[in-house]
């Protein structure tokens, strides 16, 4: 091999090992990060096991036992929420204090208020049970007013039958005594939904409502299937059989709204997450933990029928948890399983391709080496030889 070709030939080489080198280094990184990567694989895999669901504690109220139900509206808020083991009435509130509701009960409120009917809870309530086309707001007064004057009370035949309520009576003519004390009423022709008299009255004013909660929560609390079976009757609407615990919800939700300020859908959180607020665990507990959602609960005074709302957060109340995911999912557990162990795979198996690599890399470098050790011996013996001739 001539000098000049030695030369090059050593040059090349030079460059080559520098290369084989270089990709070794870089190789060498990447497995590092790979092994950055496995940290926050695993990382990834503990916070799946850590993770917590919102949960409460459910009652079967027929046969007593318990479970623990995860949490979402409709679990926990809903018309069709099952039963709290502590008995508690829980609802949710967005963080400008307004109720979240279902849609049903949204758009039926917002119907009741644009049509101007009177701001009755128990009117509401049969409004949303009944045919909401059919309603008659004047049917209903005329009852409620007719009910002690005429010992009006319809049976759930739609008979008229006496009342003979001294209870009932009593708390109507409250009623008049407030109209006619502070006002001009004249108690035989006096209309307990007139209040242009004390209007302007708040004292007037505040022993009315009072006196009218009373009436209307006790009459509605003894004798709302009456009123429901005689509004269908006037109506001539073939409506369902009355149920109680329905009347009872819309009458409380209605007071509810009426006391925050408003209300708003659930389905306008739709499109976080699945989609379906409702029914998403994972969107309810995101949004309590933080801070956008709370939970409070719902106390009716039996013999007013005034509610207060009280606070509570999960932690402070006996009822409502944060349980771990996996104790309570166990596909959520083997979701989390089946990802770690498949990130995993992947990681080992590039960390194999990557040692293939160093190993030829290796091999080729040792080679590459040998053969630079051998040229840079034959231009050491070229030069030595030459300058041994004019020595």
């Amino acid at each position: 091999m001539g000098m000049a070709a030695s030369q090059a030939r050593l040059l090349a080489l030079t460059a080559r090992i520098h290369d084989v080198e270089y990709q070794a280094q870089s190789i060498q990184n990447a497995k590092v990060q790979l092994s950055t990567q496995e940290d926050q694989v695993y990382q990834e895999y503990q916070d799946a096991l850590d993770a917590t669901t919102l949960t409460f504690t459910a009652m079967d109220p027929k046969s007593g036992e318990k479970s623990t139900i995860t949490a979402n509206f409709n679990n926990l808020f809903s018309i069709n929420r099952a039963y709290p083991k502590n008995g508690r009435d829980y609802a949710l509130f967005n963080s400008r204090g307004k109720i979240v509701v279902d849609e049903e009960l949204f758009n039926g409120y917002e119907s009741f208020i644009e049509e101007g009917y009177p701001e009755s809870a128990y009117a509401f309530a049969l409004f949303m049970m009944g045919d909401q086309q059919a309603f008659d707001v004047e049917d209903l007064i005329a009852f409620e007013t007719s009910v002690v004057e005429n010992n009006y009370i319809v049976d759930s035949n739609g008979d008229v039958i006496g009342s003979e309520d001294e209870t009932l009576e009593e708390l109507y003519n409250n009623v008049v005594n407030v109209l006619c004390e502070y006002g001009e009423a004249d108690p035989d022709t006096v209309d307990i939904y007139d209040t242009n008299d004390i209007c302007y009255d708040n004292e007037a004013m505040s022993k009315y409502r009072t006196a009218m909660n009373q009436y209307l929560n006790y009459l509605y609390k003894n004798y709302a299937e009456q009123v429901y079976n005689f509004m269908n009757q006037q109506s001539g609407v073939d409506a369902p059989e009355f149920d109680r615990e329905t009347f009872d919800y819309y009458v409380k939700m209605f007071k509810v709204i009426q006391q925050c300020g408003g209300c708003i859908s659930i389905e306008d959180y739709n499109g976080s997450f699945n989609g379906d607020a409702k029914n998403d665990s994972e969107w309810l507990t995101n949004m309590v933990e933080s801070g956008q959602m709370t939970i409070r609960y719902i106390v009716v005074d039996s013999r007013t029928g005034d509610i207060t709302i009280n606070g509570t957060n999960p932690g402070a109340d006996e009822n409502i948890k944060y349980t771990t995911t996996t104790e309570i999912d166990k596909v959520a557990l083997a979701k989390a399983e089946a990802k770690y162990e498949h990130d995993l795979k992947l990681i080992n198996k590039k960390d194999k391709e990557f040692d293939l690599s160093l190993s030829r890399l290796e091999t080729e470098r040792q080679a590459l080496t040998t053969e630079y050790d051998s040229v840079k011996k034959v231009i050491q013996d070229n030069i030595d030889r030459t300058f041994g001739i004019f020595s």
